[in-house]
């Protein structure tokens, strides 16, 4: 935003204020005062600020009507949305690092190695499925916008780090940028999420490589189907940056529209989550984020269909990568019935976020500690 364009924004901004702030007093105009109200306690302040709340409709009028001057004028949305070219919307953490630390990337990449080291010391084989972000697959919807340089090579950075350590990590980006190409829409507009198309792409593929990496695996056991169910309309996560409802809808962004999916074996006996576990091995488990663990996208059903194998899905929303990890690896789940294959499902931004859970942050501190003082004393064992 340029100089002069702070100052118009502002001077809008005021006039708003100053003409709310006015209109906001006819709220107040009407209201009783009841002795019966003590004011010492707050009583009387709650009874006026629900009086108040009832009154004064038009605070909604100043969130959409700033909300769409700020999109239509200046361009932008609230704090956490880039807006791109045809309505397409993207999330920030995508285009910017969510911390000024330098070494915030470097620290996660060793986090990953960690959690790698971890399973195979436990003897349990991994395969992590970087997702790339939507401002990368779709670069040419950002305009004149670009990702700051650590995010633009975080992908590659990433996958080159995985390959030196040795990592199972398929590479699918040239898969999802062919189908884009085909013309298949594999993010959607709205949303930070992929598509059911783009998850069914990433699934196939990423399924191929899987069984062809790991070979020992006991793959085409069963045989999946997916069901289509009603095709409707859905507003995206990144629509809430938007604030144009109930007075400016048409002004915003179409919201997409999505065929939902459900994937079960054919013969209709599915395998829960409780019987997997009751085995000895809980055979292939998936971890991951809302990638996975949102049912709209069926992701986990496409993976389950392409391998031939049922899955156990322990992936988790709001938390990123690196939490429904942690929380497994410290599970009953994961130390009475240890997986033949733990599948992580990583989007490739969260390298670039930092981990805001303590436990999680306490579990790679604890590993570190352990190794440094077990290194003559035999493997240790971290729950």
């Amino acid at each position: 935003m340029t100089t002069s364009s702070r100052k118009l924004t502002a001077c809008i901004f005021i006039s708003i204020v100053l003409v709310l702030g006015g209109l906001s007093l006819n709220a107040l105009s009407d209201y009783g005062f009841s002795r019966e109200l003590d004011p010492v306690t707050g009583e009387l302040a709650r009874d006026l600020e629900s009086h108040y709340d009832e009154g004064f409709p038009v605070r909604d009028l100043g969130t959409n009507l700033w909300a769409a001057i700020n999109y239509t004028v200046f361009d932008e949305g609230r704090p956490g949305v880039t807006l791109g070219k045809q309505g397409w919307l993207f999330t920030d953490e995508e285009i910017y690092p969510g911390s000024e630390s330098p070494g915030i990337v470097t620290d996660n990449l060793q986090r990953v190695s960690a959690v790698a080291a971890y399973l195979r010391a436990e003897g349990v084989p991994l395969a992590i499925l970087v997702v790339p972000s939507k401002a990368r697959v779709y670069a040419e919807k950002l305009g004149q916008k670009s990702p700051a340089p650590v995010m633009g090579s975080l992908y590659h950075r990433f996958q080159k780090h995985l390959a030196s350590e040795q990592i199972v990590a398929p590479d699918l980006l040239a898969n999802l940028t062919e189908a884009r190409d085909r013309g298949e829409q594999v993010f959607l507009r709205t949303d930070t999420h992929w598509t059911p198309q783009g998850a069914e792409v990433f699934a196939r593929h990423a399924a191929g490589q899987i069984k062809a990496l790991f070979p020992e695996q006991s793959w085409e056991q069963t045989r999946f189907v997916t069901a289509l169910g009603e095709t409707r309309r859905h507003e995206g996560d990144l629509l809430t940056y938007l604030p144009l409802k109930p007075l400016f809808p048409s002004l915003g962004p179409e919201p997409d529209t999505l065929t939902e999916r459900s994937t079960g074996p054919e013969n209709g006996a599915d395998a829960s989550a409780e019987s997997l576990f009751a085995e000895n091995t809980a055979g292939l488990v998936l971890v991951g984020t809302s990638y996975s663990a949102n049912p709209l996208w069926d992701f986990p059903g496409a993976l389950k269909r392409y391998l031939g194998r049922d899955l156990i899905n322990v992936a988790d929303e709001g938390k990123g990568p690196f939490q429904p990890m942690t929380e497994y690896l410290r599970s009953d789940e994961f130390r009475n019935h240890p997986p033949e294959l733990v599948v992580w499902e990583f989007p490739e931004r969260y390298l670039a976020q930092p981990i805001n859970s303590e436990q999680t942050l306490a579990w790679f501190e604890r590993r570190e500690n352990l190794l440094a003082r077990s290194d003559d004393q035999g493997r240790p064992s971290i729950h």
